[in-house]
């Protein structure tokens, strides 16, 4: 293929599939192989404005240090400007529990990301190709992928463009070989211990010898499968818009609604709409089926079965387990407010002769003696398993999880609830319940009113 033939049929794709535009500015990935270089020439052909980005992973020693020179030697002589960054991968491996492969990539397109920010740039444009996509497709098959693994990559995804997915690695080479552009070669490439080099090194190969036509059929394979993705994922909007509830810390799938338009896909249409959050199939399966109070986690969320609904919420933001000091004689002086505390609590201190029951509800505003509760050490904090309260108006105590089960709290209202402790012990539940500790009688002198916002 000739070097403007070449040319012409990138640019067919790109406009083809709307992957790039000429008044932004693209940050180009290039390791220094052939494919990511003539990326790199090819969107310069076509007048893309350009950065390019090289990434030293320091994995291969020398070869490592060969590669950044050869890359900021080619920015150079083609007047591009190149960001050059070095990551501890063994460091990130260590403390994320990923492998190398995983953390080569989050450790890249976190930067990648960092410098679309900084420098005001649209996209990542990756020098990903037809036999990437179906190396892809094949990795995808053996792990027993649904519809979206199927479609393996595509040349539109968020933020990352591919614009060589329309081109094989050998036009690629060609290209090369035709315009003179030299490149380095990743010697772990050439060795087949990882799934996708045996894959590209050995299966590929003999497929291809065997089937001459394979590719065409492979390629126009992944087409049909990214078509018939588009209609399925419109389905799946629609899904999502008619049984997902809740903004912000937690959302809902009312379980009933999506079984009633699912029927026997149940379990697939859960995984479609739990997948975003990190969980898989297995699990999605399992929820179908499970008990209410049951848990899933993934790397970053949990999902809880509720009574009517799977609850999905961010693991990170699901308690505090810091102890917030409540100091009340400071806060009356100051107005009767606390901004360092988690939640909007105000206090006012009152003559015991003007108090009057009514003002207080028991639940967002409470009353205690003010003697007796401001020689304890106050605090707030999530509540723990094992916490027991006792009630005002009852005798003896109660966990505060069969509380919770009573007020038929949903999961996520449970585990960020407050209490507040008075030398360890729960005092008040925020909104919920008022302790008969501390609690004003007729020897009482002055009062203490705890009101909670809304």
């Amino acid at each position: 293929m000739e070097k403007k033939e070449f040319i012409e049929k990138v640019a067919k794709f790109v406009e083809a599939h709307h992957i790039l535009r000429r008044d932004e500015g693209y940050l180009v990935a290039v390791s220094g192989g052939a494919d990511s270089v003539v990326l790199l020439r090819v969107l310069l052909e076509l007048g893309y404005r350009c950065t390019v980005a090289h990434c030293n992973f320091h994995l291969r020693g020398e070869e490592s240090v060969r590669d950044e020179r050869f890359v900021t030697r080619l920015c150079h002589d083609l007047g591009v400007e190149c960001e050059v960054t070095h990551f501890d991968v063994a460091a990130y491996e260590r403390e994320h529990g990923v492998s190398t492969e995983m953390a080569c990539r989050e450790l890249r397109y976190a930067w990648f990301r960092k410098l679309l920010h900084e420098r005001g740039l649209a996209a990542v444009v990756v020098a990903h190709h037809s036999d990437d996509n179906i190396e892809t497709l094949f990795l995808n098959l053996l792990r027993g992928s649904g519809i979206a693994g199927l479609a393996a990559m595509q040349p539109v995804r968020g933020d990352v463009r591919r614009p060589l997915l329309g081109v094989s690695r050998h036009e690629i080479e060609a290209y090369a070989v035709a315009t003179g552009q030299s490149f380095v070669t990743d010697s772990t490439n050439l060795e087949s211990v990882v799934k996708r080099n045996r894959l590209r090194n050995i299966v590929l190969p003999e497929l291809r010898r065997q089937f001459p036509e394979a590719d065409v059929g492979l390629q126009r394979t992944i087409a049909n499968v990214q078509q018939c993705s588009g209609l399925y994922g419109r389905y799946v909007s629609e899904l999502r818009q008619d049984c997902v509830s809740g903004t912000g810390e937690v959302e809902r799938i009312d379980v009933a609604r999506l079984a009633a338009r699912t029927g026997e896909s149940l379990a697939t249409a859960i995984f479609e709409l739990v997948r975003p959050y990190g969980f898989n199939s297995a699990q999605a399966a399992e929820m179908a089926t499970a008990q209410v109070g049951k848990r899933f986690l993934s790397a970053t969320h949990t999902a809880t079965m509720g009574r009517d609904a799977i609850e999905i919420y961010h693991t990170q933001s699901l308690r505090d387990d810091k102890e917030y000091i409540v100091d009340l004689r400071a806060m009356t002086e100051q107005g009767g407010s606390c901004p360092r505390l988690p939640i909007a609590i105000e206090a006012r201190i009152i003559d015991a002769a003007g108090f009057t029951p009514r003002s207080v509800d028991g639940k967002r505003t409470v009353c205690f003696d003010a003697a007796s509760l401001l020689r304890c050490r106050l605090a707030l904090r999530h509540w723990r398993r094992g916490d027991r309260f006792a009630p005002f108006g009852m005798r003896g105590t109660r966990l505060v999880s069969d509380i919770f089960s009573d007020l038929k709290l949903t999961e996520h209202a449970k585990r960020s609830q407050w209490i507040l402790t008075a030398d360890g012990t729960p005092v008040w539940l925020p909104g919920l319940r008022s302790s008969r500790h501390h609690c004003v009688s007729p020897g009482t002198k002055s009062i203490v009113l705890l009101t909670v916002a809304e």
